[in-house]
């Protein structure tokens, strides 16, 4: 799967309250978790965790994610991550994670190692 630079940039000015994010990491495996603006300002978006739901697991652990509204975490487990800003490019990341808004499909995911 081929990751294109738009599909790796979260461009901040498109984010609004209750949107829901999605990330995913690993190296063998790919995690996909699922996230909901919880609030925002010029400088910070703050992420609340929720569920996520993986449909068609092949016996491997493998499967299409999709994020489950229902089951979200409490207040004390909101983050808040800063909006980094490259030249004219706006975005959340941290070191092994990458967020995009989530696009209304099914992610690929993958536990297995």
């Amino acid at each position: 799967m081929t990751v294109t630079a738009e599909q790796l940039t979260l461009q901040t000015s498109k984010l609004e309250l209750d949107q829901i994010i999605c990330s995913s990491f690993g190296y063998d495996m790919t995690i996909v978790e699922f996230y909901v603006v919880a609030r925002m300002t010029k400088a910070s978006v703050w992420l609340r965790p929720i569920g996520r739901i993986v449909t068609g697991d092949d016996g491997r652990g493998e499967g299409k994610a999709i994020p489950d509204t229902s089951v979200q975490a409490p207040d004390c487990n909101i983050f808040r991550k800063r909006i980094q800003r490259y030249d004219s490019i706006e975005g959340i990341s941290d070191s092994i994670k990458y967020f995009r808004i989530w696009d209304g499909r099914p992610q690929y995911h993958n536990t297995w190692d």
